[in-house]
């Protein structure tokens, strides 16, 4: 029989609580009642909601910087070709975690929260990293022109698009949602 990780039921849970009723509305009640856990086993993972919630976001960052990294690595050098992959690989996993992608769009510029610190640090890492696809994929202009603003740029641009994609027009195809965020006009 395998092992239930009784962490992950709880952080699942957490998303799907926030997702429809937002942090503020989500109770460490209800949350372990999703889970299908003790409250007790929700305090044992987790000293807080805080903690909780902060680790949500630590992860979700991680997965995304997870699959940004995987892209580049698969594009195969071809470094005109590596906006097109990383976007592909960040609508894709956004899409497989569309509750967690609706909760990290609501958090992203929250700067009141206990985990405000984790927050701009997990955003950082991700931003860099569209920074510098963009950069591999423009070698002829200087670094200093492609900034970390160029590459939260693409992050928004890329997030914004995959929740209006996913929300208003999920039959769209992921290469028509490319297509229209990649336009070089």
């Amino acid at each position: 029989m395998a092992r239930v990780n009784t962490k992950q039921l709880i952080t699942n849970a957490a998303v799907a609580v926030a997702a429809q009723y937002g942090i503020s509305g989500a109770s460490m009640d209800l949350i372990a009642e999703t889970a299908g856990v003790a409250k007790g086993s929700l305090y044992y993972n987790f000293a807080s909601k805080d903690a909780l919630f902060e680790e949500v976001m630590r992860d979700g960052f991680e997965r995304l910087a997870g699959a940004i990294d995987a892209a580049r690595e698969g594009a195969g050098g071809a470094p005109d070709t590596l906006p097109r992959v990383v976007a592909a690989a960040t609508l894709e996993t956004l899409r497989e975690n569309l509750d967690l992608a609706k909760l990290m769009a609501s958090e992203i510029f929250r700067t009141d929260r206990a985990w405000a610190d984790t927050m701009v640090l997990a955003r950082a890492s991700v931003v860099v990293r569209y920074r510098d696809v963009l950069r591999a994929a423009h070698p002829a202009t200087p670094e200093s022109q492609i900034t970390e603003t160029a590459g939260a740029a693409f992050f928004g641009a890329l997030a914004g698009a995959c929740l209006d994609w996913l929300l208003f027009h999920p039959d769209q195809p992921v290469d028509a949602v490319l297509d229209q965020v990649l336009r070089d006009r």
